[in-house]
């Protein structure tokens, strides 16, 4: 099917059926013909059969590896912090408590005077 005449006074489109249709249910028809055509669609688990069918193994491979990556990045965002960072944190905490023991000694003992 194509387009015989566009009518900009009336804002129609005629096809070679002699189907006609206003600007209002041609941008419709279109939007419906464009929809999931273009990139940018989500990918849902109901999609994967398509999708799979439609792509190369690297393709799925690399999207499953995004998806992995998006879900632990979402999993880590929960912890307040992580090993490494406690670790750093427990060590600095307990030199500054030993810091204040040592000075409350020192000072005690008239080495420092108060």
């Amino acid at each position: 099917m194509s387009i015989k005449n566009i009518d900009k006074n009336n804002k129609t489109i005629t096809f070679d059926d002699n189907t006609t249709l206003n600007h209002k249910k041609f941008l419709h028809a279109f939007r419906e013909f464009l929809k999931h055509r273009v990139a940018g669609e989500t990918i849902v688990p109901a999609d994967m059969e398509r999708f799979m069918r439609r792509t190369s193994g690297k393709n799925l491979s690399l999207l499953m590896k995004g998806k992995k990556m998006e879900g632990y990045m979402e999993g880590s965002m929960d912890r307040m912090l992580t090993k490494g960072q406690k670790i750093a944190l427990a060590t600095v905490v307990t030199i500054v408590f030993v810091g204040i023991i040592i000075y409350m000694i020192l000072e005690s003992q008239g080495y420092i005077p108060g």
